[in-house]
């Protein structure tokens, strides 16, 4: 298996929470735990799940069995009828894990999913999917082409409309000229109150 690289493919920094690192969770029946965890996104029939090693003894979760952990430094959340699903994740109906990049008045995530982009060629895509505070409506900024996504769920204009105190930073979403990378740098600073100037 090859995984691609690009700007929105993830780079190797970000892979942490795919490898078996030392995490806590909580499960929708309510018990705590902690041990060694993965993402392990959906692939071949399987939907994505985290896995947990302990005492040598490795045990799987669907993402309707745990609602909430962390992997090293990632925060991940479960969310429930996620419109974006994509690539091999679009077949399945369980909640969807979420990514935490940034809370506060416009709240930033990153949606994983796997790719097939051709023979022994997969791809880890990650999608920026934001909401306003207090909400459940998610936004997805994808300002070029996504393997696996389909465009037409993702006007700029939505994603511009969240930040209603800077026609700036609103102009610059709406013509795509924020790019991925840039994307969290903007949101953080749009929620410590930085306006951007013409």
């Amino acid at each position: 298996m090859v995984l691609a690289s690009a700007s929105l493919l993830l780079p190797s920094l970000a892979r942490a929470q795919f490898n078996l690192a030392p995490g806590t969770y909580r499960l929708a029946n309510g018990a705590k735990g902690n041990a060694s965890l993965k993402l392990v996104l959906a692939e071949g029939g399987s939907p994505t799940m985290v896995v947990e090693v302990k005492n040598g003894k490795e045990r799987t979760f669907r993402s309707s069995e745990i609602t909430n952990f962390i992997i090293e430094n990632h925060q991940f959340i479960q969310v429930s009828n996620f419109r974006f699903r994509s690539g091999a994740d679009a077949g399945f109906n369980d909640p969807t894990f979420l990514e935490v990049l940034e809370m506060g008045p416009v709240e930033l995530f990153y949606y994983y999913y796997q790719v097939e982009m051709g023979p022994n060629f997969k791809a880890h895509v990650k999608l920026p999917v934001l909401r306003k505070l207090g909400t459940n409506t998610f936004f997805a900024y994808s300002p070029s082409r996504t393997p696996g996504f389909d465009q037409k769920l993702a006007p700029s204009t939505f994603v511009a409309a969240l930040f209603p105190a800077d026609p700036v930073l609103q102009r610059q979403i709406a013509t795509n000229t924020i790019s991925r990378a840039q994307l969290a740098t903007a949101v953080h600073a749009y929620n410590q109150g930085v306006r951007l100037t013409p």
